[in-house]
């Protein structure tokens, strides 16, 4: 059992939340960008990335971009690159109806599993003042590596980099 496993009481932890069996995790597609930038403006609305951007990761990190979907409709989405045996989490980000249900942790471990033996270590950014991300990646063996990029985002916030061994 890996160290991402889905501990057994998550569900009566979760309570009456969508149960994560309810979304389907898939590669992201061409078609897939006008809703996964609807998130992003939702999420990052003073820097979002551009259809651009998305294009871009969608062309160079094809196997790590990936959406979680409810009924058809895409809800969230995790980018995930590797260079050398160093990986990244380039942005992960749910749509603001769907934050709570498990879709951001869905989507982190899908991402973790896919660099890991490919990887040694996985890195991410995150708002410090973020507080509901910084525990999620906490409960997912992310810690604090002690680089802080102050100024970061455009309200002048400050990142913190946290990193796990996979």
């Amino acid at each position: 059992m890996d160290s991402l496993a889905r501990p057994k009481n998550l569900q009566r932890r979760l309570g009456s939340l969508t149960p994560p069996s309810a979304y389907v995790l898939r590669a992201c597609e061409f078609r897939d960008l006008a809703q996964v930038g609807q998130i992003e403006r939702a999420s990052f609305p003073e820097r979002p990335y551009t259809r651009l951007d998305f294009t871009y990761f969608l062309l160079a990190a094809r196997d790590g971009f990936m959406v979680a979907s409810k009924d058809g409709t895409v809800v969230g989405y995790v980018i995930a690159t590797a260079r050398g045996r160093e990986g990244s989490i380039q942005s992960i980000a749910v749509s603001p109806e769907s934050r709570g249900e498990g879709v951001g942790e869905l989507l982190l471990r899908s991402a973790v599993d896919r660099l890991a033996g490919r990887c040694d270590r996985v890195r991410l950014l995150v708002d410090a003042s973020n507080e509901a991300a910084i525990r999620l990646y906490r409960r997912l063996a992310f810690e604090e590596t002690g680089k802080v990029v102050r100024g970061y985002y455009p309200n002048g916030g400050d990142a913190v980099e946290m990193a796990r061994a996979l």
